[in-house]
This record gives C-alpha cells, sequence and structure tokens, in this order.
C-alpha cells in the first residue's frame, strides 16, 4: 500500500494535468478558425432584445469593449456582438409569426391561470406576463422601439456597425489568421441570414436592409479572400508581375554632342 503522502503528490499531478487538458481548447482557438467561428456563434445568452432592459445590457457591453486595451480581444468581441445580433434578430422575429404577445411568467401563470379563467370567465393565458408586458411594451414606446420592425431594424444597423469595427480592428492582428476567421464568420452570417429572411414579410420594410447587409457582407468576405490567397502563392505572383525590365537607354540625336 503506497503511503498517504505519495498518493496525494499523484492526486496533485492529476489535477494538475486534468486542468492543463481543459486549457487546451482555449489555447488552440487563437491557431484554430474553426474553432473560434464556434466560439463567437455560443456566446452566453443574455438580455432578450424585445426587453425595455436591453439598452442597459447595451450600454454595459458597450463600456466593456470600449476599455478593451487590446484590439484583438476587442475586435473578436464585437464580431460576437455582430452574431448576437442576428440571432436576436431571428429570435424576435420567430416570436412574433409563431407566438405573439404576452408571454407566461414561469410558475406564477400556471398557477395562477385557472383561478383567474374561473373568476373572470375569460380565457387568458398569461394574466400576470400581460402586465409585465404592457409595462414593458410603455417603456420600449419611450425608447423609440415599439414595433417588432423597430427593434429588428435597429438589431440589423448595429450588426452592422460591428461587423465593421470588428474588421478594422482586427486589420492587424498577428497572432492568427485573422482574414480566415473573418472569412469563415462571413460564410455563417450570410447563411443565417436566409433563416431571417424566411420569417420576415414585405410588409416589414426590412428587405432593403438585408439587401445591403447581404451585399456588405459577401465584400468583406471577398476582400479577406484576396488577403488569405497572399500566402497561397499568389504573393509571389503578384511580385513577380510587379518586377519590370531595366529601362532601355534612349537613342542619341543626330545633333552632334
Amino acid at each position: 500500500m503506497l503511503p498517504m503522502g505519495r498518493i496525494g503528490r499523484r492526486r496533485l499531478v492529476a489535477a494538475a494535468i486534468a486542468s492543463a487538458m481543459a486549457l487546451i481548447p482555449l489555447t488552440a482557438a487563437a491557431s484554430n478558425n474553426t474553432a473560434d467561428a464556434d466560439a463567437l456563434w455560443n456566446q452566453p445568452e443574455s438580455v432578450s432584445a424585445d426587453s425595455a432592459f436591453y439598452v442597459i445590457q447595451s450600454w454595459w457591453d458597450g463600456i466593456g469593449r470600449a476599455t478593451q486595451s487590446d484590439p484583438t480581444q476587442r475586435g473578436l468581441d464585437e464580431l460576437a456582438q455582430a452574431n448576437a445580433d442576428l440571432l436576436s434578430a431571428h429570435s424576435v422575429l420567430l416570436r412574433q409569426r409563431t407566438d405573439p404577445g404576452p408571454q407566461p411568467v414561469a410558475v406564477i401563470d400556471p398557477l395562477l391561470t385557472g383561478i383567474y379563467n374561473l373568476i373572470t370567465g375569460s380565457n387568458a393565458k398569461a394574466p400576470v406576463g400581460s402586465v409585465f408586458n404592457w409595462i414593458n411594451q410603455s417603456l420600449l414606446n419611450l425608447e423609440g422601439r415599439g414595433s417588432t420592425d423597430e427593434i429588428v431594424r435597429v438589431l440589423l444597423k448595429d450588426y452592422q456597425a460591428k461587423q465593421a469595427a470588428a474588421e478594422r480592428d482586427l486589420h492587424s492582428t498577428a497572432s492568427f489568421d485573422a482574414d480566415a476567421l473573418l472569412i469563415a464568420n462571413a460564410q455563417r452570417e450570410t447563411a443565417f441570414m436566409l433563416k431571417i429572411k424566411a420569417v420576415s414579410s414585405p410588409g416589414d420594410g426590412l428587405a432593403g436592409l438585408l439587401h445591403d447587409i447581404d451585399q456588405s457582407t459577401t465584400a468583406l468576405a471577398a476582400r479577406h479572400q484576396g488577403n488569405n490567397g497572399v500566402g497561397n502563392g499568389n504573393g509571389s505572383a503578384n511580385a513577380n508581375s510587379n518586377k519590370q525590365s531595366p529601362p532601355k537607354p534612349k537613342a542619341k540625336s543626330g545633333a552632334g554632342g
């Protein structure tokens, strides 16, 4: 049987190895652009975009990005926020189409709905949720985001701003291949735009904005596709094409010198 001290040391070594293994994905994220793109689409959920408190959450997140001294991390945060804007826009439009109106408050509304409907003779699914919805809608009106279309329009414009800021901040990144990351992320954004278009309607006034976003995202991917190709042999070809043969000497004029 091993002495207790030796067993304790082995347990400490095992714990250290487990901790190191847990940190491997974080370290590899800088060199694996696919992992980076996955992380940018798997951010923790925050306040819903159709909540009146969303502006406070956005303000707080903006302060965090503004005080970030590392441009690479700031660019990644901006790109993650741009993706979150698309996810939120889709979620708001989908909920408006499939389940509009007040949402039941968990635990409370299921308990009160039966009693409320029995007394009033109505068929309300969310009596408490209706009160909260009225308060939330009143605050949204004060914020200038009173309709679903206005909320989605603000999200899409913020997406454009965050995407442009991320491209600018990641421009000088040398720690990993920012071009490959931006291309992979733009491809996911373009694919997700199809889902947003599928739940939008001609009367929401978003068609022009969605078209502009498609164009700008495609252009971003094209710009960085060219940059990403420099390291694949195109750089040497461009360098050779820029080489010029030495100028020919000018012929002397007939007048004697």
